[in-house]
């Protein structure tokens, strides 16, 4: 899977929508970008914006997200790179 850096969208694609996404497994819910580029459709988690992927259409993007998910949560990719929020008290 490719490691993309910049996850904004060019002036030529439409701004990406961000949906719920369900899985199976230990995590119920996961938040997702996506957006359809020419034949292909984009897409990368809200708290892991490095990690890209795609697919042909949006159930094999949505099919290929819950993979990446399930690398990115296992332990088995080093140095996982994550959005987090802190709050002042």
């Amino acid at each position: 899977m490719p490691l993309f850096l910049d996850t904004y969208p060019s002036p030529s694609r439409a701004p990406p929508t961000t949906l719920k996404a369900v899985y199976t497994g230990s995590m119920s819910a996961a938040r997702y970008v996506h957006w359809q580029d020419g034949d292909q459709w984009l897409g990368y988690f809200e708290e892991y914006p490095d990690y890209m992927t795609q697919g042909e259409s949006l159930e094999d993007l949505q099919e290929n997200l819950k993979d990446l998910f399930r690398d990115l949560t296992s332990g088995q990719v080093p140095g996982v790179r994550r959005v987090a929020e802190l709050s002042g008290p």
